[in-house]
């Protein structure tokens, strides 16, 4: 905050043989004055008080002078809330002049003084009244060119004085006579000489009761107005009234009226100086709020003496500066104090005296940023504030701002650049991939289709290409799977919905294919019990996620196994409460494992550590990536620990609900059910699925009805008798009603075998949402197209078992 010298630009005064001060209005609860405070006073107007210039200032009129009296408070009440000036000569030893003037600011007046040589009362002291009338007559004839006795109880008043020639020796020839009143006589002087705007005022100053009041608390007041003649012409004169005789009865004044053009010229030009100089300070001050809304520091700097002050200070409690001091030694001390070691060379070179008028030659401002030892960042501004007479710079002003903000969104776009650039790769190896891993199942169908129509009457040769064809079709459905799952699981569009299942059903199913798959690769598959432990199977949460995990998980570890090896599974309960139970499922081979420096991306997109294991080892690269995603969106972790050339183990920890086993159907073998003479219904919209699922079904012995869409299955069911089908085999996209619109259709039909009649998915859409989707419509099973008989077999013979 600038002090009161500054905000009045007051220094022009420090030097002046003329005593001046500044003074605050005190007021009372009231509103009205009952002392004032010294906020600005020269040495000359200290010598007159006799006091040091540290002893006035910021000091109270009567904590400084408790004998004096008060007479002077309501005269500087007028100057600094009424706009009003006032004058006086007083003695005190000397003779002296006092001013009290307004200074543009309520609340606050000036007071001027200095020695006068027109006071003729040598032993008159300051603020003591006058003696008599007769005094007081002959101090006012001689300068004043009207002058009036005024009884201001009744309003009577007698002409004393009228020179010729002027407005109220004018209006007193043309009135012939004594008006009944002073207020009369005030209000046709002012309607005959004072302009519109004025008369307000002057009437106000001139009423009888409101000289009475201000006279009431000082022995003298002053008004100054512009009279304007006849001919247009306008003079200024000033109006001086001072006490003559009061008691209980008569309160009796002497008003003399003096020509003060030239002096009020001159006193004019001096208040616009100041008011010019006032405005200026005014939009200095406004220039440096502004500054600091911005800047959470600044200061002014005398390149020259070395010297810095503070202006303000938004931040003082991250930003502890003194206020001021040597700038050389000071801001060796900040730098080391605060700002990180790797910037301060760096700060010590910016903040050089000694060159900085050199680099800001042609500069207006220069900055630099820099970072704090508390992690946080700043930006230092120089700016130009004043140079001497050869252009050479010799003040500053030190502005600094917190950049934290903007150094964080500058790194959040370097990071989003990099995360493009990075998507961008990924984009470029996922279709170099994709080609690769497209082009080679297309090609091995092709080629085998090519070798199959050379020998088309050799059955060995048409069995190996027709089971090569299968396995390349097979790999390439499993791309395609595997791409839109992640494709889906990117996005964000993780399935919360929670079902019940039985763990042990589940891992019974995955081990078993996955058994499958490491006999053909003589790979021992080891499910280890004496690890296991399965205190609760029954689980609500998301089954289709878990085996799509545990899949990925154990596919992995065969693969990556050689001939010859082993793959353990196990799983264990880790922690269990009433309501909830959180498992570990590890899965450890003694396959080629992985190096440690490719662990942590074991699990990004397309990831394997060799480019020779594409060839060798068929996959996407997707499996871990896919399953670390939908561990994720369970709450779940996927820990993965291996050495190079030893081996790897996998354990992935996922959290679940504990289910009502009343819904969970007991497992029975379906190996012995026959599906002979069983009646399905089929719907379907595409003739060549419909034509290969009728085959597999009627290959069985079942009969099958056909429905071009779910509306038309929905209406054969309904039409039949119940018990009629023994299942529903269901498309799920198809026109007019889709698969699963069609399924809460039938479920939801009033009839003995609505909510029991197996209903089997048959759908392309292979994701995992479409799985849980399936199943909350109300379907036992969903299938993936394309589709095999002997899994189409299964779930038939399955949903037939819990029936």
């Amino acid at each position: 905050m600038p002090s009161y010298k500054e905000q009045f630009n007051l220094s022009i005064f420090d030097y002046s043989p003329v005593g001046y001060c500044v003074l605050e209005l005190v007021l009372d609860d009231k509103g009205q004055p009952v002392d004032w405070i010294y906020r600005y006073c020269n040495q000359a107007f200290a010598d007159i008080k006799d006091h040091s210039l540290e002893e006035i200032l910021d000091h109270s009129f009567q904590s400084l002078f408790p004998e004096a009296d008060n007479k002077w408070l309501h005269v500087c009440y007028e100057a600094a809330y009424e706009n009003r000036s006032s004058e006086t000569d007083v003695r005190k030893e000397k003779n002296y002049h006092v001013v009290i003037a307004p200074v543009g600011k309520t609340g606050f007046c000036s007071g001027m003084i200095y020695e006068s040589e027109k006071a003729e009362n040598k032993n008159t002291e300051i603020n003591d009244p006058m003696p008599d009338e007769n005094y007081i007559v002959k101090k006012l004839f001689p300068e004043y060119v009207s002058l009036y006795r005024i009884e201001l109880n009744s309003g009577k008043y007698e002409i004393l004085r009228l020179v010729s020639n002027t407005n109220a020796k004018k209006l007193a020839d043309k009135t012939s006579g004594i008006f009944n009143s002073f207020d009369e006589y005030s209000k046709v002087y002012a309607d005959t000489f004072i302009s519109e705007k004025d008369k307000a005022e002057f009437l106000d100053w001139h009423l009888c009761r409101n000289m009475k009041k201000r006279l009431r608390y000082t022995e003298k007041i002053t008004y100054h107005y512009q009279s304007i003649s006849e001919d247009g012409h306008n003079s200024y004169y000033e109006a001086y009234a001072a006490k003559g005789k009061v008691d209980d009865e008569t309160f009796t004044i002497f008003l003399g009226y003096r020509n003060v053009g030239s002096i009020l010229y001159k006193e004019k030009a001096i208040q616009q100086k100041l008011a010019e100089a006032l405005e200026k300070t005014r939009l200095n001050n406004e220039i440096i709020d502004a500054i600091a809304k911005t800047y959470h520091y600044i200061s002014r700097i005398d390149i020259q003496e070395d010297w810095f002050e503070e202006i303000s200070n938004r931040d003082v409690k991250n930003l502890k500066y003194i206020k001021a001091g040597i700038l050389s030694v000071n801001n060796e001390k900040l730098c080391r104090q605060f700002v990180a070691e790797e910037y301060q060379d760096a700060f010590f070179k910016f903040t050089d005296m000694s060159t900085l008028a050199e680099r800001m030659k042609n500069e207006e401002t220069i900055a630099m940023e820099y970072q704090m030892k508390d992690g946080n960042w700043h930006k230092l501004r120089f700016i130009e504030k004043k140079r001497d007479e050869n252009g050479q710079l010799t003040h500053v002003l030190c502005a600094i701002r917190s950049i934290s903000d903007v150094k964080k969104k500058e790194q959040n776009l370097i990071y989003q650049v990099a995360e493009a650039r990075k998507d961008a790769a990924l984009k470029s190896r996922f279709l170099s991939n994709m080609s690769h891993d497209i082009r080679t199942p297309v090609n091995g169908i092709m080629g085998m289709l090519d070798l199959a129509n050379c020998y088309p009457e050799d059955m060995e040769v048409q069995q190996k290409c027709r089971d090569q064809i299968m396995k390349s079709s097979k790999y390439l459905v499993s791309i395609v799977s595997d791409i839109l799952e992640m494709n889906k699981l990117e996005s964000g569009d993780f399935s919360e919905k929670e079902l019940t299942f039985d763990l042990a059903e589940l891992l019974n199913k995955a081990n078993t294919d996955k058994q499958v798959q490491a006999e053909e690769k003589d790979v021992d598959y080891v499910v280890d019990w004496k690890k296991s432990d399965l205190r609760h199977i029954c689980l609500k949460g998301n089954p289709v996620y878990l085996k799509k995990i545990l899949d990925a998980v154990s596919d992995n570890a065969v693969k990556f196994t050689e001939p010859g090896g082993s793959v353990h599974v196990w799983c264990k309960e880790k922690s269990a409460d009433d309501e909830n139970i959180v498992y570990e499922f590890e899965c450890s081979d003694n396959g080629i494992g992985m190096s440690q420096e490719f662990i942590p991306h074991a699990c990004e997109m397309f990831s394997q550590e060799n480019i020779t294991s594409r060839s060798k080892y068929e996959g996407t690269g997707l499996g871990l990536a896919i399953s670390e995603k939908m561990a994720e969106s369970l709450g779940g972790t996927i820990e993965i620990k291996s050495r190079k050339g030893i081996g790897t183990t996998v354990r992935v920890t996922l959290s679940f609900k504990i289910g009502n086993p009343e819904k969970l159907a007991k497992a029975e073998s379906h190996e012995e059910i026959s599906l002979e003479g069983k009646r399905a219904l089929v719907a379907e919209d595409n003739e060549l699925n419909m034509e290969i699922v009728k085959f597999m079904l009627e290959n069985k012995g079942v009969h099958v009805e056909c429905a071009a869409d779910g509306m038309e299955a929905v209406k054969k069911f309904e039409e039949s008798a119940p018990g009629y089908y023994d299942a529903v085999f269901m498309d799920i996209m198809m026109p007019n009603m889709n698969g699963w619109d069609a399924a809460r259709k039938i479920r939801s039909m009033k009839r003995i075998d609505a909510g029991t009649i197996p209903i089997i998915a048959m759908s392309a859409n292979a994701l995992a949402e479409d799985m849980i989707n399936s199943r909350i419509s109300g379907m036992n099973q969903h299938l993936t197209k394309p589709l095999e008989e002997k899994k189409l077999m299964a779930a038939f013979k399955e949903c037939q078992r819990k029936i």
